[in-house]
């Protein structure tokens, strides 16, 4: 890390070398593929597809149609770098976009997957995204969420989770998650909810490996990171924050 530079956040959990930023970690991840049919034909859209890591396991489990989008042109750049070293280039596609300006033609896509994300945005905002995922998205066609819950939505709730995160958050809590999704046409079928578990220690073993988990400690626990990591986790273990998990299917 570059000398006296202040990393925060998800960025630092990156820094570290965490893969799976998901509350629910890759755990909740794969529960929600597990929720619906995907194969060879299904069309597939990934919304904030970071660095491609979702990206190429969802390929190389599905040999899906695939692309993922994402309006941070770093994250791009490394998905790109990661995709092309494991020579998958023709095979997923990656472009700088957001969920606010699809630029996609109507019913284009059998899935959305959209995680750690939405919480982002205001709730105007939420409500402009799922409008744009319903349009892109074919009749009959799925959602599937992973995001932040709160018990309420309280401004000093909202202002806790973002000072942590070092990012402005809006999170919901399971009801109104739901009640979103069927004010913008969408049908949620399956959900779960849970303690949030993105520090735990085997959700980090599951979602990095073995070696990957002792590296993300070794570098967490190093002089330089150690006081932030561990005022992190000890937050992390004082919090009431949540999970959800929520899959849905369009409305037509």
């Amino acid at each position: 890390m570059e000398k006296n530079k202040i990393v925060f956040g998800h960025d630092f959990l990156k820094m570290l070398g965490r893969t799976r930023l998901r509350p629910g970690g890759g755990l909740m991840t794969d529960w929600l593929l597990d929720q619906i049919q995907i194969d060879k034909d299904t069309k597939v859209l990934e919304v904030a597809c970071n660095r491609g890591d979702n990206l190429i396991r969802i390929y190389t489990k599905y040999k899906c149609k695939i692309i993922g989008i994402d309006n941070d042109q770093v994250a791009i750049d490394q998905a790109l770098e990661n995709i092309k070293l494991l020579g998958l280039e023709k095979e997923i596609e990656v472009m700088n976009m957001d969920a606010l300006n699809l630029d996609f033609e109507d019913e284009t896509f059998d899935l959305i997957i959209n995680e750690a994300m939405l919480a982002l945005l205001t709730n105007e905002e939420k409500a402009k995204a799922l409008k744009n995922y319903h349009r892109v998205l074919k009749k009959g066609g799925y959602l599937l969420t992973h995001d932040l819950a709160v018990e309420n939505e309280s401004e000093d709730i909202r202002r806790q989770l973002s000072k942590l995160r070092n990012m402005n958050f809006y999170p919901l809590t399971a009801e109104n998650w739901n009640k979103l999704f069927i004010e913008n046409s969408f049908r949620p079928f399956s959900q779960r909810t849970g303690k949030m578990i993105i520090l735990d220690r085997d959700t980090i073993i599951k979602d990095e490996g073995p070696i990957g988990a002792a590296n993300f400690y070794r570098n967490a626990y190093a002089e330089e990171n150690r006081d932030r990591f561990t005022k992190m986790l000890e937050r992390s273990k004082n919090s009431s924050d949540s999970y959800i998990v929520l899959a849905s299917k369009k409305d037509d």
